[in-house]
């Protein structure tokens, strides 16, 4: 009898201590916080990610600014910090990129050849496009100084000048020019010559335009030429002097420039390349455009677009 009043004490207790223990597990599992799993798994409405730093996040967009209405045939956008595209529209269309090519001409010339080094300006390398002369036939010229013509005139017989001396060097400049594009994994590129004058052949995209800038910042001249509004350069026997004014026109118009690069043909249209710095010198934005009829407003609203529309603090 004894035995039989004590089962249900015992049952009792036991029960009553489940119930304390399952109540316990229940409460630390509901304020334990759930992570999504790597497979991408949908866990409902409880699940929740733990607070992390802001930075990750990063430019932070506003929604409520929309989209601006770009007429080229390809733009971007690219925050540098980040490494992520604020915009994009057909960024791996190959597309013709005109004087643009100049940028990865620069590099390789860099790399290359010597701009202390003096150069002669052949006839077969003037005015090869019939839109006028930069140079005059036996002119002998300092490679900085013919540097300094091909980047802010965007000069496309100071670019023929260049391949030509690296000719003479046993150097094939526009091999050179493709085999950069592949160590830098710009490989939607093909290059055909050195000033960009082939639009029909020759070609890259806006995402490895991207990769081709972030390298230009290994030589500060590049920038630091493009940056230049106006100068004044002669032969180097003083025969021929040389008035350069940019054609990059954002220069007068844009704070914050850190380089820039314009280009034109009539299959490739206006194209243009542009860094600036923002958030106070903490971060740069690189706007890049091809197939565009308006390459300077078009630049400039994408550029501060992204500035109102994203915020980095």
């Amino acid at each position: 009898m004894r035995f039989k009043n004590v089962l249900p004490t015992i049952l009792v207790i036991t029960l009553v201590a489940w119930g304390i223990f399952f109540a316990v597990s229940k409460s630390k599992i509901a304020q334990a916080p759930v992570r999504p799993s790597s497979a991408g798994m949908n866990f409902g409405a409880q699940a929740f990610i733990l607070p992390v730093t802001e930075t990750t996040y990063l430019p932070i967009r506003n929604f409520n600014i929309a989209d601006p209405e770009l007429e080229a045939k390809a733009a971007g956008l690219f925050d540098v910090h980040s490494e992520k595209y604020l915009y994009s529209k057909n960024i791996n269309e190959r597309l013709p990129i005109a004087s643009v090519v100049k940028l990865m001409t620069a590099i390789v010339i860099m790399e290359n050849l010597a701009l202390n080094d003096i150069y002669t300006v052949a006839a077969e390398d003037i005015n090869v496009d019939g839109k006028g002369a930069d140079l005059s036939k036996g002119e002998k010229i300092k490679g900085g100084d013919l540097f300094k013509i091909m980047l802010i005139k965007s000069s496309n017989d100071a670019a023929l000048t260049f391949a030509r001396q690296a000719e003479r060097q046993g150097i094939n400049l526009v091999a050179r020019l493709n085999e950069k594009a592949k160590l830098l994994g710009m490989n939607d590129s093909k290059f055909t010559d050195p000033a960009g004058l082939d639009d029909s052949d020759a070609f890259s995209t806006v995402d490895d335009l991207i990769k081709l800038v972030r390298y230009v910042e290994k030589y500060p001249i590049i920038w630091e030429t493009l940056t230049t509004r106006i100068a004044d350069v002669g032969s180097a026997d003083g025969a021929y002097q040389h008035h350069l004014i940019n054609t990059n026109q954002l220069l007068e118009r844009m704070p914050n420039i850190i380089g820039g690069k314009t280009g034109y043909t009539d299959g490739a249209l206006e194209t243009m390349v542009l860094e600036v710095s923002i958030n106070g010198g903490r971060d740069k934005l690189v706007s890049i455009l091809l197939g565009s009829r308006d390459r300077f407003g078009e630049t400039k609203q994408l550029i501060e677009w992204g500035v109102s529309a994203y915020r980095w603090k």
